[in-house]
């Protein structure tokens, strides 16, 4: 009886514990530009005289047994001088209560000009983040328990070579240039290209094995802004049209046939006061051949105050999976809340000033 508890133990381990801290430890999120400090931590605070609070809502595939969600909250500023401050706390719930994951980030960023008089600059940034996470075996009942006449009657126990409890610091630095791009003394296009380096201090994290290590992960991220000719549906702006990619690589080798890729790429348009996009996203074991494809839909409304001092942004994106997922995971959901608040004092009246 206690070899098939263990039997039913270590395949679960095996998928979970081994595959997810390896390959799939950070979250991914579709709209990943509301999420930008996140994946960057030099995309803290982009807009001066500004305060930024985000909170997402991420459910994924909702046909799956048990209970796949990440909350997400995040909030940053930047002041009128070159500093930005951000603050981010993520929850997970993985396999309904299985496996809890909780992080507390805090985040830094600066800027530099290259031409301060057409306004080329570029940030850096760094985060440190705490990270508890936590297995419980008791939520799910494995064939070990049962008995053939009497059911579900058999104690369940935790084998002492597994460490139900993770905690360890993690560091992760960025880079990011802002390029703009005038037409006849006009605002055209304005480019964020941003660069990251995850996990550099290698911490531990793996229920099974305590020497195993968080690999190493590099991130590439773009997005841009086209103003158009055409008057949003407001007719106080104009529409635009925002093309955007992000690319992570992560393991013990970089770019080989080992490692875990996370791509997407797609454009929204932004016709005040609706915005909504298009988007393709993969995550994928370069190894492997079946991997998670998704087509991202998104859609939300953009409004401002009369003093246009608040601004209040609601979007939510579904991922339709495509390929053998297509029927087993009826995708993935996601909503975000955005408030943004400016605030006008400058300088040595700037009460944010430092």
């Amino acid at each position: 009886m206690r070899h098939k508890i263990k039997g039913s133990i270590l395949f679960c381990l095996v998928l979970i514990a081994f595959v997810q801290p390896t390959f799939a430890q950070d979250y991914a999120f579709s709209q990943y530009w509301e999420n930008r400090a996140y994946y960057n931590p030099a995309l803290t605070g982009l807009n001066e005289g500004s305060l930024n609070g985000l909170l997402t809502y991420r459910r994924l595939w909702p046909k799956f047994p048990g209970n796949f969600s990440t909350i997400h909250f995040a909030a940053d500023m930047k002041t009128y001088n070159n500093y930005g401050f951000g603050l981010q706390v993520l929850s997970s719930d993985e396999g309904g209560g299985f496996i809890k994951s909780n992080t507390f980030a805090l985040s830094y960023s600066w800027r530099g000009y290259f031409n301060k008089r057409q306004n080329i600059y570029f940030q850096l940034g760094i985060q440190g983040s705490f990270n508890d996470r936590r297995m419980n075996f008791n939520k799910y009942i494995y064939s070990g328990n049962l008995h053939e006449i009497y059911g579900n009657i058999f104690p369940m126990t935790t084998p002492e070579a597994i460490n139900t409890k993770q905690h360890y610091w993690d560091f992760s630095v960025g880079a990011m240039v802002f390029l703009p791009w005038e037409r006849y003394t006009r605002e055209f296009m304005n480019n964020y290209i941003g660069f990251t380096v995850s996990h550099f201090t290698r911490p531990k994290d793996n229920f099974l094995e305590s020497d195993t290590r968080i690999p190493i992960k590099l991130g590439l991220q773009w997005k841009s802004y086209f103003r158009t000719s055409i008057y949003s549906l407001d007719k106080k702006s104009s529409m635009y049209i925002c093309p955007g990619l992000l690319f992570e690589n992560q393991g013990n080798k970089l770019m080989s046939s080992s490692s875990f890729s996370n791509f997407m790429v797609g454009t929204d348009i932004q016709t005040d006061p609706i915005f909504g996009g298009v988007w393709y996203a993969s995550q994928l074991l370069n190894s492997a051949k079946d991997n998670y494809k998704a087509i991202i839909f998104k859609l939300g409304v953009n409004f401002k105050s009369a003093n246009k001092k608040l601004e209040y942004r609601l979007g939510y994106s579904y991922d339709m999976s495509l390929g053998n997922l297509a029927k087993t995971t009826e995708g993935s959901h996601e909503i975000t809340i955005n408030i943004a608040y400016r605030f006008n004092a400058k300088y040595k009246y700037n009460i944010f000033s430092f």
